[in-house]
């Protein structure tokens, strides 16, 4: 196969970028090509990062995640029980992400009389993402035994999107000056009942590249089949982010009470996305899989090599 030829080629290379003892890698001529389907499930969430004059602090909020892969391996033995190779592989999946936190607005307003308010709001919110995903990787593949450790790039790209935004709790003050007076919560000087939830324009980074780290072990069933178990993490070291136009409105928005008939003022809440300027992916979680090699694993990857000199040995007794 091309690609096999391709990923040999490469293994090689790493090879022997990897050991000062490059006349040591002969071994690499007992290899051992696996094909592996899997499911992996855990948590998902991100990292933010606070924009600045931010007031008030953003966390991350954890989903699930779940996805199915497909992947293909090849190792070359670099010596008794050990060996090193790349994997590469391919999934789709969903996804769950988000953040909450607190936030203070404080502006002025003024009512149909001209008096100046001035408004304090603390507020609690929580917006999550959900989304269907595919990945790309490329992972340099190590074992030891039955204990297999992955790391490398993995691509990831989320499609299929929705989001909510959720005002968990609010408190409106509203400050009289020239009173010397304190309304708060009332529907004269403006109320929100929560908790409150709305559709929002998904800000998902889009095009991540993360960082793949995968330590497992495995079970084998026969000569060429085996059941994995791996625990991972993927953290994302670059994305571009997908943004809505920044506004200077604030999260919860009471407007001035210009309607004498009809005192009670419009609350409007906007949008989330000026809490923060970045996001970055992290999920976590384990992977099952089952695998099965072109050539007889356990020989190529298990077999503890002959001493003849136990041999010798026996005869001289």
């Amino acid at each position: 196969m091309k690609i096999e030829r391709i990923i040999h080629s490469v293994v090689v290379l790493v090879m022997a970028l990897l050991s000062p003892f490059a006349i040591h890698l002969s071994p690499l001529s007992a290899q051992t090509s696996m094909l592996s389907i899997g499911v992996r499930g855990g948590g998902h969430t991100y990292l933010p990062t606070a924009a600045v004059g931010a007031a008030g602090d953003v966390q991350p909020s954890i989903g699930v995640t779940g996805s199915l892969d497909l992947r293909y391996s090849l190792y070359g033995c670099l010596a008794n029980r050990l060996g090193i190779g790349l994997t590469v592989g391919a999934g789709v999946g969903y996804g769950e992400a988000g953040i909450k936190g607190t936030n203070t607005d404080q502006y002025t307003n003024s009512d149909y009389l001209g008096n100046t308010i001035d408004y304090t709001i603390h507020s609690a919110f929580i917006q999550k993402d959900r989304f269907t995903k595919v990945d790309l990787s490329l992972l340099l593949a190590l074992y030891l035994g039955n204990f297999t450790v992955n790391i490398g790039p993995r691509w990831m790209m989320p499609f299929v999107s929705s989001s909510s935004f959720t005002i968990q709790s609010a408190d409106i003050d509203a400050y009289y000056p020239l009173y010397d007076v304190h309304v708060t919560n009332q529907l004269i000087t403006g109320k929100l009942e929560t908790p409150y939830t709305q559709s929002v324009t998904p800000t998902l980074p889009q095009q991540n590249i993360l960082m793949a780290m995968e330590l497992g072990y495995e079970w084998y069933l026969n000569e060429i089949t085996c059941l994995g178990l791996q625990a991972f993490a993927d953290i994302a070291v670059w994305n571009r982010q997908s943004t809505n136009p920044l506004t200077t409105n604030p999260l919860i928005q009471v407007a001035p009470i210009t309607d004498v008939s009809n005192p009670v003022p419009a609350v409007t809440v906007n949008p989330a996305a000026n809490l923060t300027v970045s996001k970055r992916y992290l999920d976590f979680g384990v992977r099952i899989y089952y695998a099965f090699s072109f050539s007889s694993t356990r020989e190529t990857r298990r077999k503890i090599p002959r001493d003849t000199r136990l041999h010798h040995n026996r005869i001289l007794y």
